[in-house]
């Protein structure tokens, strides 16, 4: 069985090979030299980049584990009636603002981003808000660092109001998480005072 990407890949190649196809010039050759025509290596090539962004739109969470989430839910919507959406399995993004290792619970705080079509969280648009992960994974203090790219498929626990470093509450969404990803890509996170950050916190 093809993957979602997988079938992505395939429906850009059969395309790209049906308009080769109708156009003649799929193994065009220079009569000259028996060599694929100028025209038909530019085809070619541009065949050949097609593909890439097909590949690389897929989610970071296999098909089963997609198949299991409710896409449409947005973090402001859980903001706003979180109880509505305990036990929900969802999937959320941002960048890590702060790693919490407490016993066998580890915390991610993370600043909320909307995501885009590949499920990368997208900076380029206002913060959604804030939520916190809990897993009892091992976290690598190398890759799970502040300012990296992070992506939670997990299940809705609630909500809860914590002290950000502006000494402001905020209610924060408590996500269990039952897939994790993180982007090689480091962002810098935001200035203590400034932008987000909580407080260390015991329990949840």
């Amino acid at each position: 069985m093809l993957t979602r990407s997988g079938e992505r890949v395939l429906r850009v190649h059969t395309t790209a090979m049906i308009v080769l196809r109708d156009h003649n010039i799929l193994f065009s050759r220079d009569p000259m030299n028996n060599r694929l025509s100028p025209r038909t290596i530019i085809l070619l090539l541009l065949l050949t980049l097609s593909i890439f962004p097909a590949c690389t739109a897929s989610p970071p969470f296999s098909d089963d584990q997609m198949r299991q989430a409710d896409t449409s839910v947005r973090l402001s919507r859980l903001l706003e009636s979180p109880d509505d959406y305990a036990g929900k399995t969802v999937v959320l993004g941002g960048v890590i603002n702060m790693v919490e290792r407490r016993g066998i619970v580890n915390r991610i705080y993370v600043q909320a981003f909307p995501l885009d079509s590949a499920y990368r969280p997208d900076r380029s648009r206002p913060s959604a808000g804030h939520f916190m992960i809990v897993t009892d994974a091992p976290l690598s203090p190398a890759r799970y660092a502040p300012g990296r790219p992070i992506e939670v498929l997990g299940t809705v626990l609630r909500s809860r109001k914590m002290t950000n470093f502006a000494d402001r509450p905020e209610k924060v969404v408590v996500i269990r998480a039952r897939a994790l990803h993180v982007r090689a890509r480091r962002i810098p996170p935001p200035a203590r005072g400034v932008g987000f950050g909580f407080m260390p916190m015991m329990g949840y």
